[in-house]
């Protein structure tokens, strides 16, 4: 799987193992912006038309979003990034004061804050899962979880650690229990297969800034089940509504309207959206980025990141380091190496790998910390054995 032709970006690195960082735009993103931003220079016909550019842009993303998630586009809507999205979503939803929340301790700090502060506006209990040597298991999930539970909510892949959480199990235990399972997906979508109907997720938010290949964009997307969908009660707006005659253009001009009349909430996943227009910039750029993922195939492209990371693993534990989860990883694309040394020491080798061209992350939360490689469609095994050949020599240095 050799696309580093379509990654411009990647001349920039020696090697490029950080995707869950920061992805690369391909070049498929960058024509689909283009193609857009003439067609608004130019101000052709229809582009200050919601309905034509909703069945040139917005209808065609959610298709490519379809196939990649194995659901319907009347399942999806675009955020803008992720903590936005799940924003939009939880107060669409009307928790009772006093029930709880179950959330995992070493989740990104956008979800926490993001947590507890809807917990403190609605009168709800925080239970935070804690990590075991910075892994989580389903019967600590369990305990967490009962009749009075809101919704579990957490990142399906975990930032640090990279342990892809088994949300099919979580989402069993969260129903048995008539709680919601809400998903931070960043670190997920477009890395590894996530098929949210077949899992039991009741939505998903996932910004595109990563493993979708659309960084500094600001784009993102959303997933709701039909049964949260018909839950959801959001602020209204207009573009959440349904067009009054079937589409708006024909309406603005009809004298009898009375903006304070009644309209009626839209019954897909486009009921959450906001405002007067769709974002369709971000809707392009993630367009161009989904349809490469999707010409690939999310399943080759799983079955190659977690090949290349599962080498990263194996030559790690070979050379007498620890990775965080040890023997728990499996079928991820991220890394995190412990290399027993202090964070003073870990963060000298990190900064002498980026001087060398080597750009990975040196992460750390709640005690736990190290040099996290992800890698990605665009990369090779070359890139793996050069990271680790520098690794090996650094280490040897200390």
């Amino acid at each position: 799987m050799n696309l580093k032709h379509l990654f411009p970006g990647l001349k920039n690195f020696k090697v490029y193992l950080n995707t869950a960082s920061a992805g690369f735009l391909p070049l498929t993103a960058l024509k689909r912006t283009m193609d857009f931003l003439v067609y608004l220079v130019d101000f052709k016909e229809g582009v200050d038309s919601v309905d034509f550019l909703d069945k040139e842009i917005m209808e065609k993303v959610l298709k490519e979003g379809a196939k990649l998630f194995h659901t319907s586009k009347e399942n999806l809507t675009l955020s803008v990034q992720t903590t936005e999205g799940l924003r939009r979503l939880l107060s669409s939803l009307e928790p009772r004061k006093g029930m709880n929340i179950v959330s995992f301790d070493m989740e990104f700090p956008s979800l926490a804050c993001l947590l507890k502060s809807y917990a403190k506006k609605h009168g709800l209990e925080l239970r935070i899962v804690k990590n075991r040597d910075g892994w989580y298991f389903i019967e600590d999930v369990e305990k967490a979880v009962d009749d009075n539970t809101f919704a579990v909510i957490g990142s399906s892949v975990q930032w640090i650690s990279g342990q892809r959480m088994d949300i099919k199990e979580i989402s069993k235990v969260a129903h048995e229990h008539g709680a919601w399972l809400i998903v931070d997906a960043v670190q997920h979508a477009g890395s590894l297969t996530l098929y949210p109907e077949k899992e039991g997720v009741d939505a998903f938010a996932a910004g595109g800034e990563k493993w979708l290949l659309n960084p500094s964009i600001g784009s993102g997307i959303m997933y709701i089940s039909n049964e949260l969908i018909e839950e959801a009660s959001p602020l209204l707006g207009l573009l959440n509504m349904k067009p009054p005659m079937g589409e708006w253009s024909s309406w603005w001009g009809i004298p009898e309207k009375n903006p304070w009349g009644e309209f009626e909430l839209r019954e897909d996943a486009r009921r959450l959206d906001f405002g007067g227009g769709p974002p369709y910039l971000l809707a392009a750029a993630l367009w161009g980025a989904l349809e490469l993922i999707n010409n690939v195939g999310i399943e080759k492209i799983e079955r190659h990141n977690t090949k290349l990371a599962g080498k990263i693993r194996d030559e790690a534990l070979s050379l007498g380091l620890e990775i965080i989860g040890n023997e728990n990883w499996e079928n991820s694309a991220i890394v995190t190496i412990k290399t027993g040394l202090s964070y003073e020491k870990e963060e000298e080798i990190y900064q002498q790998m980026i001087a060398e061209g080597i750009k990975v992350s040196h992460r750390g939360v709640l005690g736990h910390f190290g040099i996290r490689a992800s890698p990605h469609l665009y990369n090779e095994m070359e890139d793996v054995e050069a990271f680790l050949t520098s690794l090996v020599n650094l280490l040897s240095r200390v």
